[in-house]
């Protein structure tokens, strides 16, 4: 662990004992770049703390005075993430809190691990627990962890087959170059990036922890192209027919990593679709003659 994370952890376990003073709190999760032991000057601190019953907005409020912490924005609940989000600061540090009910938290595991639900904020979830550090009850992030370790198949086959599909991204993305339409060519660059990424998560088994820290998720990755990460960010650097040629070889030697780990993944009319290229007319059909 980096010393700007640990200087945040330290934060982290001086304000929960504060926050665990309300009984209804189960238990009380560091999560984020914290966590994860990476953090750097714009790291804020990842809180997530779990109730057996829905938190009012008293119940939110009332560990930021005591903590020493100054109020920034009390978010309503949001019915779709099932969570209250809250912000406040602490010696100018973002806390970042986000509450959820235990029930609303297995609802969310549930979907992912039970019914290989994809949706990103799901498995940012699931990945924020994996990662976590118990700062109150650590008998409950075990279990939680116990239940999220094993990275479901059906999960990793949904991973695949919803990020597979690049519909005639070779033409569209040559002709935007040769034009000079720079803002989609980099717009379709970053399509692309993601699409490998996504597809390379469910090869290696990684639940979604969002598209920041790239180069770190790289490293967890087992099965990858060659130096996936060093080709990644020399296509953001290099000329855009360049840049072009590496990415559409990178997502070619991911379909080729899906036919091998796999192989119950027909990938052949996905990569027709990918490869496709549009013909160009460079001159008037000689069998075409003017009206005169």
């Amino acid at each position: 662990m980096n010393e700007a994370s640990l200087w945040r952890l330290e934060i982290a376990r001086y304000v929960a004992p504060i926050i665990a003073q309300n009984p209804k709190v189960k238990a009380i999760v560091l999560a984020g770049s914290v966590s994860r032991g990476n953090a750097d000057s714009y790291s804020d601190i990842e809180i997530n703390v779990i109730w057996s019953k829905p938190p009012t907005e008293e119940d939110r409020m009332s560990p930021i005075v005591p903590a020493g912490g100054v109020f920034w924005e009390l978010d309503p609940y949001d019915p779709i993430e099932l969570t209250w989000m809250d912000e406040w600061g602490l010696g100018g540090v973002k806390m970042d809190m986000r509450n959820r009910t235990e029930d609303g938290l297995e609802q969310i595991i549930r979907a992912v691990t039970d019914q290989a639900d994809t949706a990103e904020f799901k498995q940012m979830t699931v990945s924020a627990f994996q990662h976590g550090i118990s700062l109150h009850n650590p008998k409950w992030l075990k279990k939680c962890q116990t239940q999220i370790a094993v990275y479901p198949h059906d999960l990793r086959l949904a991973m695949i087959r919803e990020n597979l599909q690049l519909e005639a991204w070779c033409w569209w993305v040559e002709m935007l170059a040769t034009r000079g339409d720079l803002p989609l060519v980099y717009s379709a660059f970053s399509e692309v990036t993601q699409k490998i990424l996504l597809l390379h998560m469910g090869l290696n088994g990684i639940y979604h922890p969002g598209m920041k820290w790239m180069n770190r998720l790289i490293n967890e990755m087992t099965i990858t192209p060659p130096n996936l990460s060093t080709r990644i960010q020399q296509a953001f650097q290099a000329a855009p027919h360049l840049a072009f040629a590496i990415l559409r070889d990178l997502m070619i030697e991911t379909y080729d990593l899906v036919d091998l780990h796999m192989p119950e993944v027909v990938t052949t009319d996905a990569r027709s679709a990918f490869l496709q290229q549009r013909p160009q007319i460079m001159d008037m059909p000689t069998h075409i003659r003017p009206v005169k």
